[in-house]
């Protein structure tokens, strides 16, 4: 059933090694959950799997930050929020994340938990969240925890 919401799965080949099938499957999956629990199951994104290299290249030539991250959101157009009508039925952007980042930053954590959680923080950036101010930040980290929680 979640396989109906469009989440389409690209990885490098120098990550595949990285993150199995099934760690690859359950971020997807919990990008689909988390639509379908805003309402937005018509709506769709990419989720893109690379390295370091390739992140810190797209850092620096967005953000003019010349470091790799673990995540970064390319929305399509910009949204008021996870209600915002214009976000309902549409393409709404990229999410890319170093799977090496991640690795490293999941310290003790399962790498698919940390993927899990990086991948619901790139799709509230989609959705025009952000958490440079302390207000903006504590409506970001309640979506991603009631996402988060969510199951099938």
């Amino acid at each position: 059933m979640l396989a109906s919401v469009p989440i389409d799965l690209v990885v490098r080949q120098e990550v595949r090694s990285l993150v199995n099938s099934a760690a690859r499957r359950k971020v997807a999956n919990r990008l689909r959950m988390a639509l379908r629990r805003l309402g937005r199951s018509h709506s769709s994104a990419t989720l893109l799997f690379t390295g370091d290299d390739e992140i810190r290249a797209l850092n620096r030539q967005y953000r003019r930050l010349d470091r790799a991250t673990d995540v970064l959101s390319f929305h399509i157009q910009e949204l008021d929020g996870e209600t915002d009508p214009a976000g309902d039925g549409v393409f709404l952007g990229d999410i890319v994340i170093s799977i090496e980042t991640a690795r490293r930053r999941a310290g003790r954590a399962r790498l698919d938990d940390e993927l899990e959680r990086i991948a619901v923080h790139g799709l509230c950036h989609l959705f025009g969240h952000d958490h440079h101010r302390p207000g903006q930040a504590r409506r970001m980290h309640a979506l991603e925890k009631r996402l988060l929680a969510a199951t099938c």
